[in-house]
């Protein structure tokens, strides 16, 4: 078995320490952090009085942000030996990015959108 990198970078040079055992929960709180301490700066701007259009190419350039993020942690894990099975990956990101947005009381939009054909995972 290939050992878990002690640390990450993540695009915009955050690093994410990865030494605990449970690091994939870890490296998924990582990204949703990350991607929150940018979405603070858009919530400046009150997102709830944005024009529909507008709010809705915050949610999508949020979602395109996470997806990155998670791309870019999973290439590199992977150029060390650990993959992570990327489908799985995607479901638990979005479950933890839309449960952080249900409990913080942000606007729905925001929440990572499902393909209705996606089944989801419990």
């Amino acid at each position: 078995m290939t050992p878990t990198p002690e640390a990450i970078t993540l695009s915009r040079g955050r690093r994410i320490d990865l030494s605990d055992p449970d690091y994939y929960q870890d490296l998924l709180t990582g990204i949703v952090e990350e991607i929150l301490h940018e979405l603070l700066e858009l919530e400046k701007l009150n997102l709830e009085s944005l024009k529909p259009e507008d709010s809705d190419q915050v949610a999508g350039i949020t979602q395109i942000r996470l997806l990155n993020e998670l791309y870019y942690c999973l290439g590199q894990l992977r150029s060390q030996g650990v993959v992570i099975e990327v489908k799985q990956a995607i479901q638990d990101l979005r479950d933890y990015w839309n449960r952080y947005i249900d409990n913080t009381k942000r606007p729905a939009a925001l929440k990572f959108q499902v393909d209705p054909q996606e089944d989801q995972v419990q």
